[in-house]
């Protein structure tokens, strides 16, 4: 599933393509993955309206127009932008696209349709963003507060900082890798993380989503924009040697019912 590096790196592409065009005409293929809105009440909120923006919050691209209206597109696994002239990105995948003025069309592909295309208000879109937790690259994500976050409950400290409700477009991938950095078992109870492996571990989550951000993300399996695969230490390393110690990398579902990789010796 796309995490905080790779939808911010789809809302970046996506902002130079297409902000200040103005939407001419809405073709929904797949009518399943619209939240908030019929086809017809798209087409009547979006057609004549300028994209001013296009962003990240947490694991949703967000659409903005001059409206006030917004559109967040949370792309799970297969999800994605395409952008062209030709007519090349309407394929079977295409759950919907949006015709720009100046020719060009937006697609939003979707293999599995897992991801969802929904319709915001203005204060539609606070009350729902209202429920995250805050972003992990912004000022007030702090050492402190995450080891006040941790103080707070006895889950095992990996599902914990997976909670969107927690903590804002912190995935699999980026837990494990970070965990791994800072030295922590993924399985260790919350609470038992001092102030000192909480600093380790807010600066180990700063670190590594920024560092995917810089080479647009971790291509596995359906997303396949980035080079951050081939910096992973402990996602997706089954059985290979820590690069800092030598012991295999084990993998194991029992945490939290998803593939958590760390390393027996170091992670503690």
């Amino acid at each position: 599933m796309p995490e905080l590096p790779e939808v911010e790196t789809m809302a970046r592409d996506l902002h130079k393509r297409v902000r200040g065009r103005t939407v001419v005409g809405v073709t929904v293929h797949k009518p399943d993955v619209l939240r908030g809105a019929t086809p017809r009440k798209l087409q009547r909120v979006l057609v004549g309206r300028r994209i001013v923006r296009v962003w990240r919050r947490a694991k949703l691209a967000v659409i903005d127009f001059d409206s006030g209206a917004r559109v967040a597109v949370q792309p799970r696994f297969t999800g994605s932008f395409v952008v062209e002239r030709s007519g090349r990105g309407a394929d079977q995948y295409c759950t919907l696209h949006l015709a720009l003025d100046d020719g060009r069309r937006l697609h939003y592909r979707d293999v599995r349709r897992l991801g969802t295309f929904q319709l915001f208000t203005p204060k539609e879109f606070e009350a729902y963003v209202s429920k995250l937790g805050p972003e992990p690259l912004e000022a007030g994500f702090t050492g402190d507060w995450l080891y006040e976050l941790l103080q707070r409950s006895i889950r095992p400290v990996k599902p914990l900082i997976m909670d969107q409700h927690r903590l804002a477009g912190v995935g699999n991938i980026y837990a494990s890798e970070a965990l791994w950095r800072a030295k922590i078992d993924p399985s260790r109870s919350a609470r038992t993380v001092s102030r000192k492996e909480a600093e380790l571990l807010r600066d180990a989550i700063v670190s590594v989503l920024g560092e995917s951000i810089e080479l647009r993300g971790t291509t596995i399996r359906d997303y396949a924009e980035g080079a951050f695969a081939d910096k992973l230490d402990a996602y997706n390393r089954a059985g290979e040697p820590c690069r800092r110690c030598g012991t295999r990398i084990v993998l194991t579902h029992a945490i939290d019912g998803r593939a958590t990789y760390f390393c027996p010796r170091c992670q503690r």
